[in-house]
């Protein structure tokens, strides 16, 4: 993968481009799984959507801390490489067993399950990466080089996805995305040699989790941002796999069409980090970030008041953007509001809080969508409030506003 051609990004290191070369391929096969789970998982109704996604969030949130400590202790890049190997084994296993007895409703609450344990893992460990792998002034553009890519390969993974569903539903997702971690282990592989930076103290298991929750939520700029990530996740992170399929389910769109539903949202996410690419995060990033929650909170009315498909695209772009403008700037200001040895620790409680707002969220905004007093439409009109809502009151916190990425 070749870098971009400003001075600025030129000084990222060779090591971080492969690394996202890499990444951004398994990105497109984990992009197809989820939307193949989701869409099995939507033909039973609300309910059981949001109980397959609850049983994926949670063993994932009991085990996050446990997997940010080793993560900082063994080294981010060896944790990674065996949780890859895991969900290689674990994706080409369910080729045969779905071709065997189809995709019965146990046999997506186990795959969420295995897929959730491995996930407490395999998270912290790849959201650490970058800050190992380049500079701290460098991680807006480094941040922002993976949305771009990985836009790319979110845009024609998910209508990918759609058509391979369409085809052959979990059957040819799971293949596919085992061919996609193949792919990432011989990336890490390569990388074996090259060092990520220094690993954690060797203190107590128990210990290492207390310090990484104590650094997370005892400076005010990271809890203040933990906090807006994780009411804004409630909200936004159920769409993709849970809530845009239903939209689709109740307009009788196909997954074809679910898929470039999905795929608009991520489209308008690469706009954002197209700039961010080119020019840098805003000055003031809090405020910005702030305004992105308002601004997907804009494109999630327009999903609910509009009916016709093009319109319905547009507004999935216009929440894009405003989710892209939100994480391309929190994400910068929080990775780099903590020193390097504490990074996985960091990322464990980041996934850790958002995955408690999913395991909160999904069965609840399951259950609403199955209302007939409220539907899918409903939920979307609440959520684009709310999230309007969340960017408002940020704006008024000084640490968010004030808040600068050196």
């Amino acid at each position: 993968m070749t870098p971009p051609a400003e001075p600025d990004t030129q000084r990222i290191p060779v090591r971080y481009w492969i690394w996202l070369f890499g990444a951004v391929v398994s990105l497109l096969g984990d992009l197809t799984m989820t939307f193949a789970i989701g869409w099995s998982a939507s033909r039973h109704g609300g309910q059981v959507a949001g109980l397959v996604l609850l049983v994926a969030a949670a063993p994932r949130a009991v085990l996050l801390l446990i997997g940010g400590a080793v993560g900082d202790r063994y080294g981010a890049p060896k944790v990674l490489l065996a949780s890859c190997i895991a969900m290689f084994a674990v994706t080409t296993a369910l080729v045969p067993t779905t071709l065997a007895i189809g995709e019965p409703i146990s046999l997506l609450l186990v795959t969420a399950l295995v897929v959730g344990v491995i996930d407490a893992f395999f998270l912290p460990a790849s959201r650490s990466m970058p800050r190992l792998l380049v500079q701290p002034e460098l991680i807006p553009r480094a941040l922002a080089s993976f949305q771009v890519t990985g836009v790319v390969f979110a845009v024609t993974g998910t209508a990918v996805g759609g058509v391979l569903v369409a085809w052959s539903g979990l059957t040819a997702a799971a293949g596919f995305d085992a061919l996609t971690f193949a792919v990432m282990i011989v990336v890490l592989l390569a990388l074996r040699n090259t060092p990520a930076g220094a690993t954690g103290p060797r203190t107590g298991m128990f210990r290492s989790i207390v310090d990484g929750v104590k650094v997370a939520f005892g400076r005010p700029l990271t809890r203040a941002l933990l906090i807006t990530m994780t009411l804004a996740a409630g909200l936004l992170m159920p769409l993709d796999a849970l809530l845009l399929p239903l939209l689709a389910r109740d307009h009788g769109w196909s997954a074809s069409t679910a898929g470039l539903l999905v795929a608009s949202r991520s489209l308008g996410v690469g706009v954002i980090a197209l700039r961010i690419l080119a020019r840098g995060a805003f000055a003031r990033p809090g405020i910005f970030a702030a305004l992105g929650l308002i601004l997907a909170g804009v494109g999630l009315l327009g999903l609910s008041a509009l009916d016709p498909l093009p319109l319905t695209f547009l507004a999935g772009v216009v929440s894009g953007i405003g989710v892209g403008t939100f994480t391309g700037h929190v994400l910068p200001l929080l990775m780099n509001s903590v020193e390097r040895e504490y990074q996985s620790r960091l990322q464990s409680v980041v996934v850790l809080c958002q995955s408690l707002a999913l395991v909160v969220m999904n069965p609840v905004l399951g259950s609403f969508a199955d209302l007939d007093g409220v539907g899918i439409t409903g939920v979307c009109l609440g959520i684009g409030v709310l999230s309007a809502a969340i960017g408002l009151f940020a704006l008024t916190r000084p640490v968010l506003r004030n808040a600068t990425v050196a």
